[in-house]
């Protein structure tokens, strides 16, 4: 079982009602730091909520067959200031990791002549796949697929992860060869043994078809007779097909040649056309066999009710509960062959902003040190130190200095100090600040500043 403590309080604290009778004493960083005393703290708390809720619904899925498991609220972050949050694993699930999608093949595939990266075909696809993703670009001009035969073991091959939710090539191949002279027998048959290698490597491939050009003579009669040969055996050799050339804004023969979705060298899509790229390979990755497409998992805020069972996603939307303090959040996975195991995330919910104080007028000459007393309140369970600016106004409330203090320590009085410039006058300061947890001050301080 894995249980994220990666919490440290600042001060002993017991919840309002802690889980079970759990009282939290007061941990350090250096404690928390050592892997072992975490995995005793883990244990600890899980053997008492089992104790607490009776047996889960099914056994825990053996240490040794799960992964470490990424579950955090708000991607870690130590506090929240809001009920709702973010929780989820971002991919680092205990059964996989997030998928490999290794795209080999040339320019047109990368997207090589679209200037930002987020427009080209890998980006523009992977953006409709609902699945984290490490993704691969084994991209070269004028591609041939002897080069990429030759290149693959280290290229594409060597990206498999077993690990992985899935492991995928999209491929794309055959304009490099056509531009060369071959033919369409010869293209077909190492298009087709270069994906069964790469099956043989444990890849699921996805197999793109060619789009139109015009350049040089019998190019285009060439794709045709190819992308025919794909569409129809395709399925002997590949998981999944892409038949981008399929598609009437950019396919079809002369489609080149239109400036919306080409660039000018009539070979090359643009960010439109790659964007149709991509929502035709999109549908091909997500129809393939993903491993979290067989996990479900359920949340509860401890020590609440269970959630009903649902489809794994990577991040989702959270209601802590009520109240502020510690709240700690459950997960339980299950793959749908296997057994549950659960994971957990703490953090500390505070709704409400702190209280900042001016403690007493203040006098300065103009061109000496100005002292500005102020103290910070945070209510329970409030931080140790707030985020404090003071604001000099004018009577008119123009701010005409901020002076920003930083992190500074909470219920205590403390003093801000500057060698102070303002033309001769009366003034007004408050007192600004923001707690741990993102809350801005709910009641300002404020008193009168002369500088004669």
């Amino acid at each position: 079982m894995n249980l994220n403590w990666n919490r440290c309080p600042e001060q002993s604290a017991t919840p309002a009602h802690p889980p079970y009778g759990l009282k939290l004493h007061r941990c350090t960083s250096f404690a928390l730091r050592r892997p072992w005393i975490r995995r005793l703290l883990v244990l600890g708390l899980l053997a008492m909520l089992a104790g607490a809720t009776g047996a889960r619904s099914q056994p825990a899925a053996a240490a040794d067959d799960l992964l470490p498991c990424g579950f955090s609220i708000n991607a870690g972050a130590a506090w929240a200031k809001r009920e709702a949050v973010t929780v989820g694993d971002g991919g680092k699930s205990p059964f996989f990791r997030p998928g490999v999608v290794v795209w080999d093949g040339g320019s047109i595939l990368g997207g090589s002549v679209v200037p930002a990266a987020q427009f080209r075909p890998p980006a523009q696809a992977l953006r409709l796949v609902p699945h984290p993703v490490t993704s691969i670009a084994s991209i070269s001009s004028g591609a041939t697929i002897a080069r990429m035969l030759a290149e693959a073991s280290i290229e594409v091959d060597a990206h498999y992860s077993a690990k992985a939710d899935a492991s995928v090539c999209v491929v794309m191949a055959g304009s490099g060869d056509f531009v060369s002279g071959h033919d369409v027998d010869r293209v077909y048959a190492m298009l087709r043994r270069y994906c069964l290698e790469r099956k043989a490597a444990g890849f699921r491939v996805v197999v793109v078809t060619l789009l139109p050009r015009t350049r040089p003579a019998g190019f285009e009669e060439k794709r045709l007779a190819f992308n025919e040969l794909v569409r129809s055996g395709w399925s002997e050799f590949a998981d999944g097909l892409a038949d981008v050339a399929a598609d009437p804004r950019i396919g079809d023969t002369g489609d080149n040649m239109d400036r919306q979705y080409y660039y000018v060298d009539q070979v090359h899509p643009t960010a439109a056309g790659c964007a149709v790229m991509g929502t035709v390979i999109a549908p091909a990755l997500n129809d393939l066999a993903w491993q979290s497409s067989d996990c479900v998992i359920r949340l509860r805020t401890v020590p609440g009710d269970w959630s009903p069972w649902r489809p794994y996603a990577a991040r989702r939307s959270w209601l802590l509960g009520e109240g502020d303090g510690i709240k700690t959040v459950e997960a339980e996975y299950r793959m749908t062959t296997g057994a549950a195991t659960a994971v957990a995330d703490s953090i500390r919910l505070d709704t409400v902003g702190p209280r900042t104080k001016a403690l007493r007028r203040a006098t300065v000459r103009r061109g000496r040190t100005a002292t500005l007393c102020y103290r910070v309140d945070d209510p329970a369970p409030g931080s140790k130190t707030a985020t404090a600016s003071i604001l000099i106004r004018r009577q008119s409330g123009t701010i005409v200095k901020r002076i920003r203090l930083g992190k500074r320590a909470t219920g205590r009085n403390l003093a801000a100090r500057f060698v102070c410039q303002l033309p001769r006058g009366n003034y007004r300061f408050d007192v600004d600040a923001r707690d741990a947890a993102g809350n801005r001050r709910t009641l300002a301080g404020s008193a009168r500043l002369t500088v004669y």
